[in-house]
């Protein structure tokens, strides 16, 4: 496991106290869960095809209610799809709804992330995330802990879908500005009154801070709803009225 062993050599070596990880693999990461279940020092966040239970690796382990353990206990966040065919919109509503509020709010050290590229639009996990996408979604993350974020590739089965994705996470990754100007148009976007715009990269998407439906599926947005309802109780910004939309 590449990302457990970076964490740990991070936290021993480079005294690194908070660790965000981020796995957007299509199948959801039960190595890496497993091992910090129960540790508050790293946040395990994982997006991934779930039916309840039903998809590789199959256990009911891997659904929004595995919340960690003892001290660990909130420290682990899975949103699990229940059905197939989601793309950059219904991505992009899980960092905006809840990844990203609670990054900031956990204030990690360093950002690792489990890189399949399995969920990209014609590879194997029948889901539509774009190479675009994904690159919209790493730059969300360089917006975090002074833009210290390390992708290790993982999934990703068709390979001109998996060099197009590579290509452009790397591209994202190069630029070291794209994490502060993400970081003031949100700054920007934040001061506007109305519906709630997440901009990224010159594409907008506009929804309310109500009725998710509007730009995904009703069944994405549910998953989105069980996961902030398993964690309000322990993130202050799941607290608001508007947090589950």
């Amino acid at each position: 496991n590449n990302i457990a062993v970076a964490a740990a050599y991070a936290r021993e070596k480079m005294n690194v106290k908070k660790i965000l990880i981020v796995d957007w693999d299509v199948h959801h990461g039960n190595g890496t869960q497993s091992i910090f279940i129960n540790d508050a020092d790293v946040l395990y966040f994982s997006v991934h095809r779930y039916h309840g239970g039903n998809f590789f690796p199959f256990l009911r382990s891997s659904g929004p209610n595995t919340v960690g353990t003892g001290e660990g206990e909130g420290y682990t966040m899975n949103v699990g799809w229940n059905s197939k065919g989601m793309g950059d919109n219904e991505y992009l509503q899980v960092w905006d709804k809840i990844l990203m509020p609670i990054a900031k709010e956990y204030q990690p050290e360093l950002i690792l992330v489990s890189a399949g590229f399995d969920a990209a639009q014609d590879d194997m996990g029948e889901c539509h995330v774009t190479p675009d996408g994904f690159a919209k979604l790493t730059r969300q993350l360089m917006t975090l802990a002074d833009g210290k974020v390390v992708c290790a590739l993982e999934g990703g089965y068709v390979r001109r879908v998996l060099c197009n994705c590579v290509e452009n996470v790397v591209k994202t990754l190069l630029d070291r500005n794209s994490g502060k100007r993400t970081a003031v148009m949100e700054e920007e976007l934040s001061n506007q009154d109305g519906s709630l715009l997440t901009r990224m990269a010159g594409a907008t998407v506009t929804t309310t801070t109500t009725n998710m439906e509007r730009v995904i599926n009703s069944s994405a947005a549910k998953s989105i709803r069980d996961t902030i309802s398993a964690h309000q109780k322990y993130w202050k910004c799941l607290q608001r009225d508007d947090a589950i939309g």
